[in-house]
């Protein structure tokens, strides 16, 4: 006995057909919203089309300026006595493009000569500093103080000069204060200090409070102390 078709074995009430029907339709409408709706706007009140699919903010990295390069240099004037916070004491702090992080204080270097390497930062870190210099006011070449070579200027008597070079969207510029001791004045250069020498691992402590000696052991005599020459020109 041959069997009927599947389509006519299948019974669908008037009912469900409807339902169906409706589905079917609703479906479709749902699908041609979604073509015609078009791409998530980036300035939307909701957020980026990245942090409304992803559900995390925007990485604020990218306003970093790829050529970024900080130099900070600290140098007191004749009176000064050795302090203990590191924007008052001799100090230099050197950060190149690619975050390589260079920075002494109290013994520096000579002129001419880079400070240590000190570690490598990371681009969030490099975004957190230009965050401190955006908000100091030094991170546009309009507000500079100078141009020119800022590493000819000399400090005075009793007061303490600090010089911030900048290389930053292809300009190079440069801010020159002077302060004293405890005093209130350049406040927000102080912060920048402040900012690098943390990052450089820097404390508010001198070297010589801060360093420690090696441990010497004693190994006992000399064993070639016996082949050194004596008075007369002979040996032992």
């Amino acid at each position: 006995m041959q069997r009927p078709p599947l389509a006519a074995r299948v019974r669908v009430s008037p009912t469900s057909a409807i339902h169906l029907r409706s589905a079917l339709c609703a479906l479709c409408a749902c699908g041609l919203s979604a073509c015609t709706s078009g791409p998530v706007p980036a300035d939307s009140t909701t957020g980026s089309a990245a942090s409304s699919v992803t559900g995390r903010a925007v990485d604020p990295v990218g306003v970093v300026p790829t050529d970024l390069a900080i130099e900070v240099r600290v140098a007191p004037g004749q009176g000064i006595a050795t302090r203990a916070k590191v924007e008052e004491r001799p100090a230099r702090f050197v950060l190149l493009a690619d975050g390589s992080l260079h920075g002494e204080t109290d013994r520096l270097p000579p002129d001419g000569v880079r400070p240590a390497r000190v570690r490598r930062l990371a681009r969030e870190q490099m975004a957190d500093l230009w965050s401190v210099l955006t908000a100091a006011g030094f991170s546009e070449a309009a507000r500079a103080d100078t141009r020119g070579n800022v590493r000819l200027t000399e400090p005075r008597a009793g007061e303490i000069l600090a010089t911030l070079e900048v290389h930053a969207n292809g300009e190079r510029f440069a801010f020159v204060r002077t302060y004293r001791v405890d005093d209130d004045r350049e406040a927000a250069l102080r912060r920048v200090i402040r900012a690098m020498a943390a990052l450089a691992w820097a404390s508010d402590e001198a070297l010589a409070e801060s360093s420690e000696l090696p441990t010497r052991y004693d190994a006992g005599s000399d064993p070639y102390a016996r082949f050194a020459p004596v008075a007369g020109g002979e040996k032992r």
